[in-house]
């Protein structure tokens, strides 16, 4: 730390790479905040972008994103006279008067803020280990994709795009199993989840759904609804019903991921509201935003 006039500027900015950030603002203008008890202070950095939520739709991570601060984008560091309660401080429109700013410091023009985001946590949820889908065994799960659809077996939620949930294809009732103990209707030694034709009877699973498109205005697929001779076995696991209707469309499945972006700014200068007195920073790491969404992963 440093400031202008060779004092030293009492603070902690006790905030660094463990610190848990809040996110909270409308379309344009965000707010990405942080508060400590003790001392009671805060840092915030409110930016416009209207873009910016925290995830990103695509598998891999965005570049790194880079704002400058000016007179939109303001790193601010506060203390207070009393605890503050973060929705009701930072999310609002217009501040609260109380409790009171006792200091208060904002960066000026030269420095910007990084953001790094990337995906912690993502599993589709099918009963299958992520451990298990990484098929070449060589540690990287993103270049194991059975039905080349451009999703990695293991956030995708149909790994052989037959339109049937892999979590339904796990469980199915069937006499004959994989030594893995997952269902293997034609014994062929691949289990129903990664066999595009389950039953072996010439007609590939998505094309067994032969109601596909009775609905004028929705396409269902399903082919899990379909049971020609009424035996109770549904088309696309039965030998004796091989039917087929052509369906090159493809369920939309959604996976739960969880998003960490991680701030640092650099080469920062801060101004006193009250003072000429300035802090700067090489380097201030504020901390991460960790944000939860279910999202559709598109098939290519």
């Amino acid at each position: 730390m440093a400031c202008d006039d060779g004092d030293i500027i009492v603070t902690t900015f006790d905030f660094d790479s463990e610190t848990q950030l809040s996110l909270c603002g409308g379309n344009t203008t965000k707010v990405i905040y942080a508060i400590n008890d003790e001392p009671i202070e805060s840092i915030s950095f409110n930016f416009e972008n209207e873009d910016f939520d925290g995830t990103f739709d695509s598998i891999q991570p965005p570049e790194p994103r880079e704002i400058a601060f000016d007179q939109n984008n303001e790193l601010i560091y506060r203390t207070y006279n009393a605890a503050i309660n973060g929705n009701d401080y930072f999310c609002v429109e217009v501040p609260p008067s109380t409790p009171v700013v006792l200091q208060e410091y904002t960066s000026t023009s030269g420095g910007s803020v990084f953001f790094s985001t990337t995906v912690t946590e993502q599993d589709d949820e099918d009963s299958v280990p992520s451990e298990a889908e990484d098929r070449n065994a060589n540690g990287d799960f993103f270049d194991d994709d059975f039905d080349g659809d451009g999703i990695p077996d293991f956030i995708d939620v149909d790994d052989d795009n037959d339109n049937v949930p892999t979590s339904v294809e796990t469980v199915e009732d069937s006499d004959i199993t994989t030594p893995e103990g997952y269902p293997d209707t034609d014994g062929d030694g691949d289990p129903n989840y990664l066999d595009e034709d389950d039953d072996d009877d010439g007609t590939i699973t998505r094309y067994e759904d032969l109601n596909a498109f009775d609905d004028s205005e929705n396409v269902v697929l399903n082919p899990g609804d379909d049971d020609t001779d009424g035996d109770g076995t549904p088309n696309y696991l039965d030998v004796d019903d091989s039917a087929s209707e052509t369906v090159d469309l493809f369920r939309q499945f959604e996976v739960s991921r969880t998003f960490r972006t991680r701030l640092v700014a650099k080469n920062v200068t801060m101004q006193s509201s009250t003072s000429n007195e300035s802090i700067t920073f090489e380097t201030l790491v504020m901390g991460y935003l960790d944000i939860s969404k279910s999202d559709t992963l598109l098939v290519e």
